[in-house]
């Protein structure tokens, strides 16, 4: 028994489980060797409820039968001890009356002489599974253990090392204007006296070397609720790229990180998750429409619900606020806000026809409010710092292709009626979107699988007659403009690139008429951003370790209205994640 309460004692377990003071290692063993000290100890786990009293009272008929037992084994002797040569002194009366007094102890007490093996195991088990379930409670038992609440953080991230050249055929003309450069800046006076537009690059060949790195933490806050944080390089704060062009900044200056998620997710029941912040995307789409490293800023709800084995029904729904007029807009008068939003909602049904085929379908509307740029009242610009009262709803970022239109109706004074006109560009159409998308997955193959993908998107907003009549031309001599968009991908590989030797190829067709989708949050490797553009993208991805694979890609794109512009683009990229 000392053997195991010794081990007990050495990590105060028998002192912390009952509740008494904790004495020296030493010491201890030395006090649970005495009989009086066994005593105590049952009597303590009696009192503890560890042993019931009927239980305590059986063990000590055991006991004191084994101790008789005990007691009628003769002495054992020791072998080379010297023989006595005399009996040893009987005691004297008064001796035996003192040996023969017994201590007094409270009512109740249990006396044990002995204590079985059986409840010597029982003693050590109770014991260490109540202070160790303490231990864990409070975060003392394990030396260095970190903090509870560290457990409840994970950290995540990836990177992509990309090399990219973009190609461009000499017959392509030199005349596309860059309307986000120009709307990032100060008003282009129309005029042309301080020069002419800023202008795509649309026949000089671009090599890049680029750069993409990404780290997030997620913090379980409570079972149903957890935030998400997450970093990301980029050259500016577009809200599709956070690619970093090495050297574009000089000679190895630092690069900038932006927040690029930070959302709350909750999940009150099963079937139901909120988001609230800048989160993924919650709707499902490709990036005909929505670009996959966009990021949403507002209010989502997605909810998922089988109905019958094999078949699920999901939808999402969102508020997201697409501009927000600034509280200081109008340096020379108030102008009342013009917010912008996206209100979305899409529903759908995923099916599993056989344990090989798998099949997806959803319809979405996604709707834009106040995105459209609107006319100005007439507008008398005296010094370049004055404003028209619509110059929020021009288009911040807008990638080539949508439509764009004037939106100051600008005056010129009586005393200079040769002056300058400087200008701002806002869209030409609405933009309410129906968008239907569908995928075939067939497993059959396993663990290669084939998937069939297409999605198709129609501009509900789009009136043409009003686009033609205030829109611009943009390298033509008039404008054309239409309002469909479509998409069709074929897959062949492994679903996920996870391991080494996993892989894939692809391949991708695409048609984007000029105001079919929102130029500025689509794929901006395709006809490098934007709609009026249609071509293929060839892909393919191969594992090179866990969590790492290399991906080429071939996107090659034609201009479909207006002057030729033509763009190869091909990509060789290095990838990670943890």
């Amino acid at each position: 028994m000392i053997d195991r309460i010794r081990r007990v004692a050495r990590y105060g377990l028998l002192c912390a489980g009952f509740g008494v003071a904790c004495v020296p290692l030493s010491e201890a063993e030395a006090q649970l060797t005495t009989p009086s000290v066994t005593e105590r100890l049952i009597e303590l786990l009696v009192q503890k409820g560890v042993l019931p009293r009927d239980q305590a009272a059986a063990l000590l008929k055991q006991a004191e039968a084994e101790a008789r037992a005990g007691e009628k084994q003769p002495p054992r002797k020791v072998a080379g001890a010297p023989k006595s040569k005399k009996p040893a002194a009987a005691p004297t009366a008064e001796q035996a009356a003192a040996g023969s007094a017994e201590p007094k102890v409270p009512p109740g007490t249990v006396r044990v002489t002995y204590v079985p093996q059986i409840v010597r195991d029982q003693i050590a088990a109770q014991v260490q599974a109540q202070v160790m379930q303490q231990a864990k409670s409070e975060g003392w038992a394990t030396p260095n253990q970190v903090p509870e609440w560290v457990n409840r953080i994970t950290m995540y991230g990836d990177m992509r090392i990309r090399g990219e050249g973009d190609f461009f055929p000499q017959s392509n003309i030199p005349d596309f204007v860059d309307f986000s450069t120009l709307n990032s800046g100060s008003p282009y006076d129309v005029t042309g006296a301080s020069g002419g537009p800023p202008l795509l690059d649309a026949t000089e060949d671009r090599y890049r070397l680029r750069l993409r790195a990404r780290i997030g933490m997620r913090v379980q806050i409570d079972d149903w609720l957890s935030a998400d944080i997450r970093l990301a390089t980029g050259n500016d704060a577009s809200p599709i790229s956070t690619n970093q062009t090495l050297g574009q900044s000089g000679p190895f200056a630092k690069y900038a990180l932006w927040l690029d998620r930070a959302y709350l997710k909750a999940t009150p029941i099963e079937q139901l998750t909120l988001y609230a912040g800048r989160m993924p995307n919650p709707f499902w789409t490709t990036d005909l429409i929505f670009y996959d490293d966009l990021s949403f800023d507002g209010f989502a709800a997605a909810a998922r619900q089988p109905v019958w084995e094999g078949v699920s029904l999901f939808g999402s729904a969102g508020a997201f606020p697409v501009f927000n007029t600034a509280f200081n807009f109008g340096t020379t008068a108030n102008y009342p806000s013009r917010d912008a939003w996206l209100f979305g909602i899409q529903g759908g049904a995923e099916w599993r026809i056989t344990p090989d085929y798998t099949t997806k379908f959803a319809a979405g509307y996604f709707s834009y409010s106040n995105i459209q740029g609107q006319l100005s009242s007439p507008c008398t610009i005296l010094y370049s710092s004055q404003s028209c009262d619509t110059d929020d709803s021009r288009m911040l970022f807008p990638s080539y292709g949508n439509t764009m239109t004037p939106i100051r109706d600008i005056v010129l004074p009586a005393t200079s009626p040769n002056g300058a006109q400087p200008q701002y560009f806002g869209l030409a159409s609405a933009f309410d979107i129906l968008d239907l998308h569908g995928r075939l997955d067939i497993d059959r193959f396993k663990p290669i699988r084939v998937a069939l993908e297409a999605e198709f998107s129609d501009n509900l907003g789009f009136n043409q007659a009003h686009v033609l009549s205030v829109g611009l031309p943009n390298g033509s001599n008039t404008v054309q403009a239409g309002n469909k968009a479509w998409m069709i991908r074929g897959i062949v590989g492994t679903a996920e690139i996870a391991q080494r030797w996993d892989w894939n190829v692809s391949l991708t067709y695409k048609y984007l008429e000029t105001d079919s989708v929102l130029a500025a949050l689509n794929d901006p490797d395709f006809h490098l951003g934007g709609t009026n553009a249609k071509g293929f993208i060839l892909a393919g991805n191969l594992g090179i370790a866990r969590n790492a694979w290399i991906t080429a890609r071939w996107l090659s794109s034609n201009q479909i209205t207006g002057g030729p512009y033509a763009v190869d683009t091909v990509q060789a990229d290095l990838n990670v994640r943890f």
